[in-house]
């Protein structure tokens, strides 16, 4: 008898634990904590920028003259990626924010590797990028250097975020419609559809702070 009390009281703790945690669970998930960004799932946002990171990575330079109109594009698409790969850099160290951290990071990832096949396109025709941030992107550092906490994140969301992505989002749609270069519509048909996915979890992020939360807390 004493064996199956033993026994039966092992087994009431381990329901009530098991039951304890899917509650804490279930209420995680419906946080969204650590687990969304905007309003994606961490795991079908990390699908959509891996897909777009192989779209752009798949994409063959080829060694065909650009324009200097195609070649003005280029210099759009470079210097946009370029002040949205710098401040993200920061976001990733200094913002307070889980939420937005996976937004820099993987705004990181995506220009980096657009960078890369954008100087791949570049050299294949003979075009010189900027190889370092210009002015704007510069002030734009040194003002985010001087930011912490939840003002940080505000305004890196709302600058690189939102209107980061705008401005990529308009320079990506000229060059669909108006490049005559087959590797820069390329460019615009595999990096577009993930600035837009970018620009659109970032108004979800920036409307979750104007209702008083960001999702993931402070450290």
């Amino acid at each position: 008898m004493k064996t199956k009390s033993i026994a039966l009281g092992l087994l009431m703790a381990l329901s009530v634990t098991s039951v304890t945690f899917a509650q804490q669970n279930s209420g995680m998930a419906g946080s969204g904590s650590t687990n969304m960004v905007g309003k994606e799932s961490k795991s079908a946002f990390d699908r959509m920028n891996q897909k777009g990171a192989a779209a752009v990575s798949a994409i063959k330079p080829t060694s065909a003259k650009l324009s200097s109109a195609d070649q003005d594009l280029m210099m759009q698409v470079a210097k946009g990626g370029m002040m949205q790969l710098e401040v993200s850099k920061i976001a990733v160290q200094s913002a307070s924010s889980d939420e937005v951290k996976q937004l820099a990071q993987a705004e990181v990832q995506e220009q980096t590797g657009l960078s890369a096949k954008l100087k791949e396109i570049a050299d294949a025709k003979g075009v010189t990028l900027p190889s370092s941030p210009d002015a704007e992107t510069q002030a734009m550092v040194t003002k985010m250097q001087g930011l912490s906490g939840a003002d940080f994140d505000k305004m890196y969301v709302q600058e690189s975020g939102v209107k980061g992505h705008e401005k990529l989002d308009a320079v990506m749609s000229q060059v669909k419609s108006s490049a005559s270069d087959s590797n820069l519509k390329d460019v615009a048909k595999a990096a577009h559809p993930l600035v837009k996915t970018h620009l659109k979890v970032a108004k979800e992020v920036v409307s979750k702070m104007s209702g008083g939360s960001t999702s993931g807390g402070s450290k």
